[in-house]
């Protein structure tokens, strides 16, 4: 059965990768390009949880953009309103579900984003945007 640390060094690696919304939304691509939005972290992430082992559920999370530290009038020149989604995780390492959430990378903290530090690898990550909505699912 994997640790909690080994779980948490993989969180950690990953949420490492600087955010930035790619166009492909290829998971396989986050190692190479150093960079990827939730979708390519938690894609990946599920990936190499569920080849070690560990039941992945997925979760599609409605979120208000104006909820994030973001000047509003970058808000303002998004199409549409500002309803977004987002993709986060949860695991089953042991005998419950944890919420695995690595979309922010740490540097994005200074700016206000919440971003996990220290994970235990044992018990829920912070949210990245304030859930509206939950909608879990398996891939």
């Amino acid at each position: 059965m994997l640790k909690p640390k080994e779980i948490a060094k993989l969180y950690k690696k990953v949420q490492g990768i600087p955010y930035y919304c790619l166009k492909e939304r290829n998971p396989d691509l986050l190692l190479k390009k150093q960079k990827g939005s939730c979708s390519e972290k938690h894609l990946f992430l599920g990936k190499e949880f569920e080849k070690l082992g560990i039941p992945v559920k997925y979760l599609l999370i409605k979120f208000d953009w104006n909820d994030l530290p973001i000047p509003k009038e970058i808000i303002r020149k998004k199409k549409g309103d500002s309803v977004g989604w987002h993709l986060a995780l949860k695991i089953k390492p042991k005998n419950k579900w944890i919420l695995v959430d690595a979309t922010w990378d740490p540097k994005l903290e200074k700016a206000g984003f919440s971003v996990t530090r220290n994970w235990d690898g044992k018990s829920d990550t912070k949210f990245a945007f304030p859930p509206k909505e939950i909608i879990e699912f398996k891939k």
